[in-house]
């Protein structure tokens, strides 16, 4: 049965390269599946610690396979609209 609820839908893994400490991939699986930052920071050490090859190499393939968290915008509508433009355009 594909029934969800409201509350079991995630949001899409991204990476939150601005609220991140190197490149936001443990902040966007944080906030994909709605756990707290510091306690999947707290699980990449760990598994750093114990597998440190293979926790690097994870990291970086999910930092390049991730796509990255559109800009969070707090101005109003004409600052927005142009700062999305230039987004886009480079």
């Amino acid at each position: 049965m594909n029934a969800t609820r409201d509350g079991d839908r995630r949001r899409p893994l991204h990476r939150d390269s601005e609220r991140g400490l190197i490149l936001g991939v443990c902040t966007g699986i944080a906030e994909s599946f709605d756990w707290p930052v510091w306690l999947t920071r707290a699980g990449a050490l760990a598994l750093g610690w114990c597998f440190p090859v293979s926790a690097v190499v994870a990291y970086v393939v999910a930092a390049l396979v991730m796509p990255e968290r559109p800009l969070r915008y707090c101005g109003d509508g004409d600052e927005r609209s142009y700062w999305q433009s230039t987004r886009h355009r480079s």
